[in-house]
């Protein structure tokens, strides 16, 4: 039997623009905080570093912040990850709003 949950996440992501992915990255990262799950947050900060377009101004910015999370993940320092990324990934969900999406 199919997982109707499991399906739709799938669909989800399937027809997510890039920047809505993003925010959905965002989203797991900050709820493997709330688990104090270390390894699945670095993992996703890993996601996340290496889509980076270092082409673009704020990919450095963001590798930095991504490399500083991933070690308070290692320090256990989940609130502060929460304090960093959550004001982010609220500006991407506003520039990912204001983006047409092309299907």
């Amino acid at each position: 039997m199919r997982n109707p949950q499991l399906a739709y996440q799938k669909q989800s992501v399937n027809h997510a623009s890039p920047l809505q992915l993003v925010v959905k990255l965002y989203d797991l990262v900050i709820q493997a905080s709330y688990r104090e799950d270390s390894e699945k947050v670095k993992d996703l900060l890993s996601g996340l570093i290496h889509g980076l377009n270092f082409e673009h101004e704020p990919a450095d910015q963001l590798f930095a912040i991504y490399h500083y999370c991933q070690d308070l993940a290692r320090k256990g320092e989940f609130g502060q990850i929460r304090e960093i990324l959550e004001p982010l990934r609220e500006t991407w969900e506003e520039v990912a709003k204001q983006v047409p999406v092309h299907v």
